[in-house]
């Protein structure tokens, strides 16, 4: 950790000087807010040339404008907080109104009405402003302050306030190698790197993931807004969630805490025998304040997370003594198969015993098999069914801080950090339930993230502001600890291990269930230092102007990423077993039938990117009560750039030519590399210059009270792909070597066996490599087009009273060109004597079977000497789409008379084309189920939910008398989230491959109308009817469609109970309680199958099928003390 420490301080200091030498950057809107109004006299008539005054009232920073000639005027780019506003003029006396509070981003009408007198009399008013949007066409909604520090946050992460906001939808979170937990959102049907994420106004986006870094903790974020459809021409994607951070003012001010959660007083889990022993830490402070009044502030926080438990228990199934021994009776029997009787199948077996497992059975299956059983605390009963479990240990630490300057009337400065580390150790460092092969997938990760940002301010004239900011990101994540077992070649494979003591990855699956260790998923185990690096760099810079009517703001800019990665994901290699042979997946493991098999050298990946931009927009006040939003954005499309070339392009006419690259010699005819003639240098991809979207938005006012107005707005642009994408091309032959081989004829064994080139690995990579039989391939075109969205609203809002807000919108988005996969070389079926499905023993040409999938490649039929190097390859494919329409309701009471409510339902509906848009990036083999249809797989989006409902509240009593009464009455605080969410979509798949194309996501078909059997939700219930899928004919796809069934609804309900003690003036000791569903309700976990470890991918053929055996948390209570002055 010192030396994780020391780094940061040292690259977070070349970072900083680094990024002001980078040309013009990407802009981001500021953190900031505006008040725009008009000021008349007594008769109604306008008031020109009156001085409008805003000074916040926690720094006394000060702004100043002039009405225009209809009485009008703007305060642009204030700092949020709250403020006092005077108006004056000769003649008249000095309005004064105080009470208003500016969010960010946000546009309040504040009018005055001057009296006749004196300039030195003053006429004052207590008012908020009003809570309408009058000059803004973009949806959005603030979670202020006070909800971020009230609302029952389960974990005290500030973005599991996004969602309600409505229409938000978190689709999942990134894995640990991405540096962990950090959430994926779908806003109003946009896609998840579709989202600008800003913090006090700079980039503080993950390159490589295209998401957000990791948020200050509740008590260092002041607020955040989430905003979409139809956003100006300063937004670059389709929605935006921009987080300001807490600062200093004149007062010093800050905070103590402590949050608890031991599981000790939660209730017992659903389906857990024992109670949870987990216990949560969350603890720190902030302080911040003055280091010279009216000039110079600091803020600093710190929150550390501890997070212990002891393992929970989690039901496995793994190979029995007796099964070892070639007695499976008892695993086969309907005892052990949900009442089904299994029935093995090859050389040896009789009534499911192995007659001569000395023979048969698999060495290195043996071996690890014993293993297995070796690592358990107590033996498999004789369904091989075990109970494990691996102790939790994790660390997290986040330091935030930020210093103000106001350097002058004009000019203002922030400077601003985070930096946040994640510690967790491997799981045999745990202790002996640690210490499990199936654990073994547990390598221990170290972690840091950290962003900075440097802002300017400078008042040009009252009219006109400049104002830039200069961003660094960074993460840095290394699997640090490796869990040291053994090697695939102490086991007895005949292959290349790189770590004698480290397992690679084995996944058994299909009928009887299986087991995984090593990490499973159809890779390799991720350990032995794995590490990855993204950084990108921002600078941006904008000039807003009030002239007359028009508020014109111009910006420029852009900003670099860059991916530093090495992993060893390939080299250590994986195993797949289906029972695509015995009939059962355990079967397939001890007789050596590998279904898939795959491995490749250390993928060392580097890849950088610049995107650039420039804007123009104008809010033009046409009348009194319309203002028409106009805005142009320039964005160029700039690919990635890989400096070792590890990037290439396939073409079926180069290899129906037989044309061989010039810069590698032995590659396989029809590829093209960086220096080929005609390759588009080390991108693959062709640069696109004439990338202009244009912005309208309209809002009118229609009673001119700033109380009511009807909204409508268009937006288009581009929404660009994160670093990870072109992560895989690096591992691809000849740079990683990355190799799958199907059905090997040597199995478990002796996988090379049969290859041309026997084991290839390890090689070195030069002009005259030679490829390895079978590589994994994703080729790119050179004009793929930049994805791109559409988005519309039209929506009506009105204010009741001072405090309640109720509106109404309607959200249309539309995304185009999202980059998807197609397969190019799957399985063909040949003409056959044989039925599909089967080969005569040792035939493999002139038949259709998986064992002979390789074999019949579209590649390999048409060029058999060529094709062999060639195993799945995909291509991206720019045709993706997706399209949202959604109705979005909302009611929204801000604090008043210590009440706070905000509200919001959203009916819609999204249909896509299925296609990996989140964290991991694209492999190869994740393409269309029926290659060259993308329609095919065209259904509900992963993010579709038809209701979203959510409330939130905070309520405080009243003060009361200085009785006993009134202080035992007083300081008290209610608050609550509820929650309600509609199902998530399911996609079945066949396990198998039934098309016998080598193509995976392959669905069943549906033979019942019902696909439900107990739609009650119930524990132990079976939520999806078996019977009614089947698997489809040998050479023929499922008729289920993609994402067509939908998982049981969820609802929670959390609530806070806290009491404030006063201590001394501005001295405060909170005590508070909290519940995370309060109710302690049974809530159904969607059922999840094990096809390629995926969840929410469920397999007809599993005994386990749609059966509900998850539930979300039981009731879990939290306890903190807080000392706030």
């Amino acid at each position: 950790m010192k030396k994780v420490l020391r780094d940061f301080r040292v690259k977070s200091l070349v970072s900083l000087v680094l990024v002001f030498f980078l040309a013009c950057a990407n802009l981001w809107a500021q953190a900031t807010a505006q008040i725009n109004g008009r000021v008349q006299d007594a008769s109604g008539s306008v008031v020109p040339g009156a001085e409008v005054r805003a000074t916040q009232s926690e720094t006394n920073v000060v702004r100043t404008t002039i009405t225009e000639a209809d009485g009008s005027y703007v305060l642009i780019n204030l700092p949020i907080g709250p403020y006092r506003l005077e108006v004056s003029k000769e003649g008249f006396a000095t309005y004064v109104q105080s009470g208003i509070v500016l969010q960010v981003n946000s546009s309040p009408t504040v009018n005055a009405a001057l009296q006749v007198g004196t300039v030195t009399q003053q006429v004052v008013v207590e008012a908020s402003a009003a809570m309408v949007e009058t000059r803004t066409s973009g949806v959005g909604q603030v979670v202020e302050n006070q909800r971020i520090l009230d609302l029952p946050l389960n974990g005290r992460n500030v973005t599991d306030l996004v969602t309600l906001a409505g229409a938000a939808v978190q689709t999942s979170t990134s894995s640990t190698r991405l540096f962990g937990g950090i959430p994926f959102f779908g806003i109003a049907g946009g896609v998840p790197f579709g989202t600008d994420y800003r913090l006090d106004g700079a980039n503080h986006l993950n390159f490589l993931t295209g998401v957000t870094m990791p948020i200050p903790f509740p008590d260092a974020a002041q607020e955040f807004k989430v905003e979409t459809s139809g956003l100006n021409a300063q937004r670059g994607n389709s929605s935006s969630v921009e987080v300001v951070t807490k600062a200093g003012t004149n007062e010093f001010h800050g905070a103590l805490f402590e949050f608890l959660r031991n599981d000790k007083t939660s209730a017992r889990q659903y389906f857990s025998v024992t109670q949870s022993t987990l216990k949560r830490n969350q603890f720190g402070g902030t302080i911040g304040g003055p280091i010279r009044k009216d000039k110079l502030f600091f803020f600093g926080g710190f929150q550390g997370t501890t997070l212990r438990s002891d393992p929970a228990s989690q039901i496995r199934f793994i190979p029995t003594p007796a099964m070892i021994n070639g007695d499976w009776t008892a695993f086969a029997s309907p005892a052990c198969n949900q009442g089904i009787q299994r029935t093995l199948r090859g050389p040896g077996w009789i009534n499911n015993i192995q007659t001569n497992p000395a023979a048969n059975f698999s060495p290195p299956a043996v071996f690890i098999a014993r293993k297995i059983i070796e690592s358990q605390q107590s033996p498999p009963n004789d369904c091989g069914q075990v109970t494990i479990g691996v102790p939790t240990r994790q660390n997290e630490f986040q330091y935030t801080g930020k210093i103000d300057w106001q350097l002058n009337d004009k000019q203002s400065a922030f400077f601003r950090f985070v930096a946040t580390t994640q510690e967790i150790p491997n799981s045999f460092s745990l202790g002996a339930a640690g210490q499990n092969l199936l654990n073994s997938s547990t390598h221990g990760v170290s972690a840091l993230a950290q962003s900075h940002a440097l802002g300017h301010t400078y008042v040009i004239n009252p009219n006109m502001i400049n104002a830039a900011r200069i961003s660094v990101n960074r993460t840095a994540t290394t699997y640090a600890y490796t869990n040291k077992t053994f090697s695939f070649c102490a086991a007895g494979v005949n292959m290349w291990c790189v770590e004698p003591d480290v397992l690679g990855s084995i996944q058994v699956a299909g009928a009887g269930g299986g087991f995984s260790i090593g990490g499973g998923g159809g890779g390799g185990a991720l350990c032995c230092g794995s590490n990855w690096v993204p950084t990108n760099y921002a600078v941006n810079d904008d000039v807003s102007w009030v002239r007359g009517a028009h508020q014109i703001t111009l910006g420029v800019g852009s900003w670099h990423g860059r991916v530093n990665e090495t992993t060893w994901f390939a080299p250590t290699a994986f195993f797949g077993f289906n029972g695509q042979v015995t009939g059962m997946g355990m079967g397939d493991f001890f007789m050596g039938n590998v279904n898939r098999f795959f491995q490749g050298l250390l993928n060392s990946h580097r890849n950088t990117q610049w995107f650039v931009n420039m804007y123009l927009t104008d809010t033009w006040k046409m009348t009194p009560r319309l203002t028409l939003n106009l805005g142009i954005r320039w964005e160029p499309y700039i690919p990635q750039n890989v400096p070792n070339g590890a990037v290439y392009n396939f073409d079926i006419n180069r290899f129906s030519a037989g044309t061989r690259s010039t810069a590698f010699v032995n590659a396989p005819v029809g590829f093209h590399y960086p220096g080929d003639p005609g390759f588009p240098g080390k991108t693959g991809i062709n640069s696109k210059w004439a990338h202009f979207a244009p912005r309208v938005g309209l809002a009118w006012d229609p009673f001119g009270d700033g109380k009511t107005s009807l909204r409508a707005s268009f937006a288009y642009g581009y929404a660009f792909n994160s670093g990870i994408w072109r992560e895989d091309a690096s591992g691809s032959n000849p740079w990683g070597g990355r190799t799958v081989l199907t059905n090997p004829a040597g199995g478990f064994a002796n996988p090379w066996q049969g290859s041309r080139r026997g084991n290839p690995f390890p090689y070195a990579v030069d002009k005259n490599v030679v490829f390895t039989d079978r590589g994994l391939f994703l080729s790119q075109a050179y004009d793929l087009k930049t994805p791109i969205f559409y988005t519309w609203n039209l929506g009506v809002q009105r204010q009741f009273g001072e405090a309640w807000l109720v509106s109404a919108t309607y959200l249309g988005t539309r995304t185009q060109h999202i980059w998807t996969q197609n397969a190019i070389n799957p399985a063909q079926i040949v003409p056959s004597t044989s039925p599909l499905g089967t080969c005569p023993p040792g035939v493999f040409t002139g038949c259709n079977a998986i064992a002979n999938t390789d074999a019949r490649r579209r590649l390999s039929l048409l060029n058999p000497t060529e094709g062999q190097f060639i195993g799945p390859m995909a291509e991206f494919d720019d045709g993706g789409t997706q399209i949202y329409h959604g109705l979005l309701l909302s009611l929204q009471r801000r604090l008043s008379r210590g009440v706070s409510v905000s509200a919001n339902w959203t009916w819609s509906h999204c249909i896509g084309v299925y296609s990996d848009i989140n964290s991991n990036g694209p492999p190869a083999d994740e393409t269309y189920t029926m290659p060259g249809n993308r329609n095919f797989d065209r259904g509900n989006c992963d993010q579709d939910r038809r209701h979203l409902a959510n409330i939130s509240f905070v309520a405080q009593t009243p003060r009361f008398s200085d009785t006993a009464a009134g202080k035992l009455l007083g300081g008290w605080q209610f608050s609550g989230i509820y929650r309600f969410t509609s199902g998530t979509p399911i996609v079945l798949l066949n396990g198998v491959d039934r098309a016998l194309t080598g193509v995976a996501r392959q669905r069943p078909n549906q033979v019942l109308q019902d696909a439900y059997l107990d739609k009650s939700g119930k524990g132990g219930s079976v939520y999806l009817n078996a019977a009614a899928f089947q698997l489809p004919p040998f050479g023929s796809l499922g008729n289920v469609g993609w994402n067509s069934l939908v998982n049981p609804s969820t609802w929670n309900l959390d609530l806070g109970l806290s009491r404030r003690f006063a201590i001394r003036e501005r001295m405060n000791l909170e005590v508070r309680a909290e519940a995370f569903n309060f109710t302690n309700s049974y809530r159904p976990n969607p059922p999840t199958g094990s096809a390629l470890g995926l969840p929410g991918y469920l397999v007809p053929t599993n005994a386990q099928f749609g059966r509900i055996l998850a539930a979300l948390d039981a009731r879990i209570t939290q306890f903190a003390l807080k000392f706030t002055f």
